[in-house]
This record gives structure tokens, C-alpha cells and sequence, in this order.
């Protein structure tokens, strides 16, 4: 295939998954990897890093460099990610001003329906190492995300989650000599502490109403996630890759669970959160299995530069009797993903520069990556649907990583 054909089925692929579609609720995330959503969230068969753990397991096995002997591949620390919407500043202004009367509030509520607050924080510091000749991940992490949005019924209340996870990660990959097919798994315990309610705008204003209200109103909860995954590379030529992953593999079950996408009670499995809930029927009390497929290749254009062009499929329900392996009603522009990544270097080592661009429930992302020294820096930028219609309505958030890697 030539060059300019091999673009033009790049284009053909980013268009086609553009195309409007009717779709809803936005869909829960255990974490968000800031350089997986540059490329648009494509990154089932691209897995090459520690980004693997929250993608495809499978891809530790391609955290080192091939042929390499030593027993320590990576550390990370601390590993720090930040991220908020660009419409977060607005929203604070609008439910901060006139302290002393809420009607003014009130009259904003339209125009604040559009602009939601929505952050984060995560950290994920982690060593990856050779044991018996078996690539191993070890890490901690945690993961906090704030949103609040004026409800669209009520225009004194502002729907609101808290949702902060603390766990530890082990991960373990299997690969034949090539390297190109590999088989893995990763082990989560997660301690969960999650407020999803709805908050009076008043209490907004006031720190110690709403630290009271979560405080009292949260769930505490935990559990042990299974994450499993497969790549396999077909041939050297572009390394044409499969790859196929099932995050939170159904360790069980929860019984009439309220989807909030195809608005009926199922017994839906994947992870399972047990402790103390103050609300039963919040959506983070399971993390639904989701099962993902992606394609990618690897043209290189010379020696030292390259491209990935990658394609995935995430979220597919299987339903088995009366048991559903993920989220049926889930919009398929909400499944699919789709990204190109330049970079630098050899494919099949992690590169010191990229540079990303995709399309993640047909929005537009962007994403680079830089290794200065022993400084990473990642950034990337990506548009998620809030609607709760068929209109979309398209949230713009940003993510900035950054870690010392030795």
C-alpha cells in the first residue's frame, strides 16, 4: 500500500466512527491513562507500557526491551495525573457568586446545565521487573474524580459524584520468545469511598455543608478486581496486532442493578464492592465487565520515524441467561475508538517522543508524550458526551501526567 493510500484509509477510518450517533449517560471509568486517551482511547492493541494495567495486561509483556536480561525494566514515581474540564471555572463562578441569595443562582441554571465541574487526581507509581524470566508490574494507586452538574429538573440541586479509589496493582504477563503473543493478568484491591447524590447549590457554597454531606451521605466499600488480556502480533511487516482484554472480570454478581443505559434491572456481573452503603443503588457499587477488541498497525516512514494507527471496540455486552457481562444499551459511537500516534525510535521500545490525535465518542483528541531525562511529561485532551438525551452535549477535559522514570 502506498503512502497516500495508506492515509487515505487512516481518514476513511476516523470519519466513519464520526458519524452522529443517539446516545446518553456517560460511562464509568476505573481509571483515566493520559496517554491512551490522546489516541482516543485506541489502546487494546497498542498496550506497550505501564498503561497496559488499565488497557490490555497482555501489553506487560512489551513494558522491556526485547532480548533484554535485566531484572529491573521501569520505575515510576510518583506518577502523578491532574485533569479538569474547561467548562470547571465557570461553573464555580456561577453556584460561588451572591452568597447571600440563591435566586440568582437559579436564573443561571440553564447556562450552567452546560457547563458541569468535573476533576481529577490519580497517582500510579509502579516498577516493572523481570522475574524467571517473567515480565511482573507491581504498584499502588489512587484515583479521585469530582463532577457536579445543575440538575436539568431541578435547578436548586446540582447532581453530584465523589469517587475516590486506593488500591494496590500486581500484574504478570506470559510471552513466547518473539514476543508476539502474549498472555496476562492483573490483580486490583480497591477501597472505595464514593458519594453519588443529588446537593442543594447552597451547600456548594459552603465547604464544611458539603465535606459534611459526603462525609455522611458516602459508601465505603471494597473489593478485588481480575483484569486479563491478549495481543498477538501477526507479522513483522507494520506488526499488524490483535488485541482483546477483559477488565474486571465477572468475579460476581450483583442482582437487579438499575443500567443506566438500557433503563431496566439486570443482574449484571464484573466487580462487586462490599462494606457500608448509604446508597445501594449508586452505580459504583459494581464496575461492570467490559470487554474490549482492538486492531492496530505500525507503518514506519524511515528508520527513526514511525506511526501506530489504531482502532478498538470497547464495552461489548454478552449476555448469558439472565447474567450480563457488561452494559447492554451502551450507543456504539460510545464503543468505538480511533487514533494515530507518531513517534520516534524503535516500535518496539517505549519511544521519548509521540504525538497523538483520534477520535473517543466521536470527538476530537489530542495527546503527546515527552521523556526529558529521567522527567515525563504527558499531556492530552479529549471530549466525553454528558447528555442524558439524544443531543449530544460534549464535556472537554484535559489530563497532565508526570513522573520520574528510572
Amino acid at each position: 500500500m502506498t503512502k497516500s493510500g495508506m492515509v487515505k484509509v487512516i481518514a476513511a477510518m476516523l470519519i466513519s466512527i464520526g458519524a452522529p450517533l443517539a446516545f446518553g449517560q456517560e460511562i464509568p471509568e476505573s481509571f483515566t491513562p493520559v496517554r491512551p486517551m490522546g489516541l482516543g482511547g485506541a489502546f487494546t492493541a497498542v498496550a506497550n507500557d505501564e498503561n497496559a494495567v488499565w488497557t490490555n495486561p497482555a501489553g506487560l509483556a512489551r513494558g522491556k526491551k526485547p532480548r533484554s536480561r535485566a531484572l529491573l525494566n521501569s520505575v515510576k514515581v510518583p506518577a502523578i495525573i491532574v485533569g479538569a474540564n474547561t467548562a470547571s471555572r465557570d461553573f464555580i463562578q456561577g453556584v460561588s457568586n451572591n452568597k447571600a441569595d440563591l435566586s440568582p443562582v437559579a436564573d443561571q441554571a440553564d447556562d450552567l446545565d452546560n457547563k458541569p465541574f468535573w476533576a481529577v487526581t490519580s497517582a500510579f507509581p509502579s516498577i516493572m521487573f523481570t522475574a524467571g524470566g517473567t515480565p511482573n508490574l507491581a504498584g499502588a494507586y489512587s484515583h479521585t474524580t469530582l463532577q457536579s452538574v445543575v440538575d436539568d429538573d431541578n435547578n436548586t440541586l446540582a447532581k453530584t459524584t465523589a469517587i475516590s479509589d486506593l488500591g494496590a496493582v500486581y500484574g504478570i504477563a506470559l510471552t513466547d520468545k518473539s514476543q508476539s503473543f502474549s498472555v496476562g493478568f492483573v490483580g486490583r484491591y480497591v477501597a472505595r469511598y464514593a458519594y453519588e447524590d443529588k446537593i442543594p447549590l447552597s451547600e456548594l457554597k459552603s465547604g464544611s455543608d458539603l465535606q459534611k454531606r459526603i462525609k455522611n451521605g458516602s459508601n465505603r466499600s471494597t473489593a478485588l478486581a481480575v483484569d486479563t488480556g491478549v495481543i498477538w502480533t501477526v507479522a513483522d511487516f507494520w506488526f499488524p496486532t490483535v488485541g482483546l482484554s477483559m477488565l474486571n472480570a465477572p468475579t460476581g454478581c450483583k442482582d437487579d442493578y438499575l443500567n443506566p443505559f438500557s433503563k431496566k434491572r439486570e443482574k449484571v456481573c464484573g466487580t462487586v464492592f462490599k462494606g457500608s452503603f448509604e446508597n445501594p443503588e449508586a452505580i459504583s457499587t459494581i464496575d461492570p465487565t467490559d470487554i474490549r477488541l482492538g486492531l492496530s498497525i505500525t507503518p514506519r516512514f524511515s528508520s527513526k520515524f514511525a506511526a501506530r494507527v489504531a482502532l478498538d471496540m470497547h464495552h461489548i455486552p454478552v449476555t448469558i441467561g439472565d447474567m450480563h457481562y457488561g452494559l447492554e444499551g451502551i450507543a456504539p459511537l460510545k464503543q468505538f475508538h480511533a487514533g494515530i500516534e507518531f513517534f520516534v525510535g524503535n516500535p518496539l521500545e517505549t519511544s521519548p517522543f509521540t504525538i497523538a490525535m483520534g477520535l473517543n465518542q466521536g470527538y476530537f483528541t489530542f495527546g503527546t508524550t515527552i521523556a526529558l531525562g529521567v522527567v515525563s511529561l504527558e499531556f492530552s485532551t479529549y471530549g466525553r458526551d454528558i447528555s442524558t438525551t439524544s443531543k449530544q452535549k460534549e464535556d472537554r477535559r484535559m489530563l497532565l501526567g508526570l513522573s520520574l522514570d528510572f
